[in-house]
């Protein structure tokens, strides 16, 4: 968090001698690292790195470490800033605890993480309505099947929150949010982990 994002390298992960086993650097882990950081520099390296909070499920949950994937390529898209964000990084760490920890009522919870991301991203919308007139303006062919109540209580709801939701609107809902943020990150592309996150959540 005290540095904002930053890349680092680490050799020979993969290595029985390595001294940072490969577990490490799943995607999500919580990790308390010191590093040798060097403004102006595109790689830093890491000096020690330990894991703070070990998820119990994230790895083992085929549902959880989709989701996972799903919003680590999100977040290495979106997350640009390379000076400490503290509200941020709460959202984050206290968001993928939640995940790790629920047991059950997650089917829900990437849409509404994408929702709540936005606001610290600069680009939140005022609410759904205000979202959906915006891809009707881009011509999102998807807009009109979204149910703006729906969608306004279900990112309003606390995580892990029971809601009534079918499979098909959860698609439809979060294909909007995908394209939002295609509207508003010029670099955010194609999502290699959509297709696979479709497969385990259908």
């Amino acid at each position: 968090a005290e540095f904002g994002i930053a890349s680092y390298i680490e050799n020979g992960v993969r290595s029985a001698k390595a001294k940072h086993k490969m577990a490490l650097f799943q995607p999500l882990t919580l990790l308390d690292l010191e590093v040798f950081h060097k403004p102006g520099r595109g790689l830093h390296r890491i000096s020690e790195a330990k894991c703070y909070f070990p998820y119990r499920q994230i790895p083992f949950d085929v549902g959880k470490s989709s989701i996972a994937l799903f919003l680590s390529e999100i977040l290495a898209k979106v997350l640009k800033e390379e000076e400490a964000n503290f509200p941020l990084f709460d959202f984050l760490e206290e968001s993928f605890q939640f995940l790790d920890g629920a047991q059950g009522n997650y089917e829900n919870f990437h849409i509404q993480f994408l929702w709540n991301l936005a606001s610290f991203l600069g680009f939140a919308p005022g609410n759904t309505e205000e979202l959906i007139d915006q891809l009707k303006q881009s011509q999102f062919s998807g807009a009109n099947v979204i149910d703006a109540n729906m969608l306004s209580e279900l990112v309003m709801a606390n995580y892990g929150e029971p809601f009534l939701i079918s499979r098909a609107q959860r698609k439809e809902c979060l294909s909007g949010l995908l394209y939002f943020y295609r509207l508003h990150i010029e670099s955010f592309g194609v999502l290699r982990s959509w297709e696979i996150l479709q497969e385990v959540m259908a």
